[in-house]
């Protein structure tokens, strides 16, 4: 499957903040998984969602059985995910 989309684009929209931090990381995990399978993915945030990639507050931001989402932004941002405020 990962052949027929690679090269594909995708775009996620994150708009929960850290008062909702399992619905604040998906969108990021998302990202990541479609980034290791050669998808071009561009995050965009907004409202609440701004949140989740501000210096101070995403750092703090973790949901049960879900990798921090410090480490899950630095993942997208490493593979080359572009990520729009």
């Amino acid at each position: 499957m990962a052949e027929k989309i690679a090269g594909k684009k995708l775009v996620v929209i994150v708009t929960a903040g850290p008062e909702d931090p399992e619905k604040a990381s998906f969108p990021f995990l998302l990202a990541s998984t479609a980034l290791t399978m050669d998808v071009e993915v561009t995050v965009a945030v907004q409202g609440r969602g701004v949140y989740t990639v501000t210096k101070g507050v995403y750092e703090t931001i973790k949901a049960p059985g879900i990798k921090p989402l410090k480490d899950l932004v630095d993942s997208v941002t490493k593979m080359g995910g572009k990520i729009l405020v």
